[in-house]
């Protein structure tokens, strides 16, 4: 089977993710690519189209692009600072080979690279498996205290897949319907 040209490109930003990480912060890549992994899955479970799994595949793989970048610059990665950095260098990354993506392809990218952490924006944008894979990952990594994961998941899963995917990993701290 031939790898499509978006394939093509998902894997390119793998590689060049993890190049980056490598030079700066290796602590990032495992972090990154679970939550591609787990946006992958859950864009595949949700049926969406080959074009826009790979640009929310992309997109996970450069979520938190900016975190390097604002822990130096501010002092830490809140998400404000992660967020306004991530978008810079995400621009950058496309600008610096047009061929990527188109136009509006690629500034949907670094839309969603600015607004990962709000839940609005990604029902807005349409990228809320991926603003799901992070919470996923995000709770398994204790970002967020796993004791409110049902919080979580009745105030911020909106997909089915990921309303299905968060039941089943945090079943001992979401309560019955």
């Amino acid at each position: 089977m031939e790898q499509s040209e978006l394939e093509y490109r998902v894997q390119q930003t793998m590689k060049r993710m993890i190049d980056y990480y490598a030079a700066c912060d290796s602590t990032q890549i495992a972090h990154t690519l679970c939550v591609h992994e787990y946006t992958r899955m859950l864009a595949m479970r949700e049926r969406y189209d080959e074009r826009k799994r790979g640009l929310l595949e992309i997109a996970a793989l450069l979520h938190d692009i900016g975190c390097p970048s604002a822990k130096w610059k501010y002092g830490d990665s809140l998400p404000i600072h992660q967020q306004q950095e991530g978008m810079c260098i995400a621009a950058d990354w496309f600008a610096s080979d047009p061929s990527w993506l188109d136009t509006q392809e690629a500034q949907w990218v670094v839309d969603v690279v600015g607004a990962h952490h709000n839940a609005v924006q990604a029902e807005v944008l349409g990228f809320e498996v991926l603003y799901e894979a992070d919470l996923i990952v995000n709770l398994f990594e204790g970002y967020y205290p796993v004791d409110y994961a049902d919080v979580y998941y009745r105030k911020m899963v909106r997909t089915k897949s990921g309303k299905q995917l968060f039941r089943q990993l945090f079943a001992r701290w979401i309560k019955k319907d």
